[in-house]
């Protein structure tokens, strides 16, 4: 009887380790989704990003945000203005649905007898998925200084040192390598 109990013991270990799956690394910056910087003269340029899968709308426009603020600095600029405006926005957030599980199967007469009739916050959660995938495109005009910025400009640098590290680029607008995922003990 032991040696079955060990026997089991180990098999279950065995399975719950084949489970384990071990954790990704983070992205990069260029890995968070496709970038594009397309000149439309010396100081106007158009940043597109199209998001990987399940990226909220908020998410991306901040990720345009600062690629945009990352292409002002390595072109050389300070300070740039979205030329898009934004209640004449053609850009619409994408389509989204909720999926609502469907109950595990138990066997015959012991579906959801445990605990009584409340809710399993673990099965009856519903999730809301993206369809389509987010895109955010805006049209910048890039100012040198201060000056001849209009007042509504961005300063790209304080851009890159407030939400450049949240995104894995540094002060200057270079990609930080990713770090090691934690190594759990």
């Amino acid at each position: 009887m032991k040696k079955l109990f060990i026997a089991a013991a180990i098999g279950a270990s065995l399975i719950l380790a084949g489970c384990a799956t071990t954790p990704s690394k983070p992205l990069t910056f260029d890995q968070l989704g496709q970038f594009s910087s397309t000149p439309l003269n010396a100081q106007t340029f158009r940043i597109s990003f199209k998001a990987s899968p399940n990226m909220s709308y908020g998410t991306a426009e901040e990720i345009t945000l600062v690629k945009a603020a990352q292409a002002t600095v390595q072109k050389g600029f300070q300070f740039f203005k979205v030329l898009d405006d934004p209640s004449n926005r053609t850009q619409q957030p994408p389509r989204q649905a909720v999926v609502y599980p469907s109950p595990p199967p138990y066997p015959y007469g012991y579906y959801r007898r445990y605990p009584g009739f409340w809710p399993d916050p673990f099965y009856d959660m519903p999730r809301v998925v993206t369809l389509d995938p987010t895109q955010v495109a805006y049209t910048i005009e890039c100012f040198k200084t201060e000056q001849s910025a209009p007042k509504d400009a961005f300063d790209a640098r304080l851009i890159l040192q407030s939400l450049g590290p949240k995104y894995g680029l540094s002060s200057t607008g270079e990609v930080l390598p990713a770090p090691e995922p934690a190594q759990s003990k």
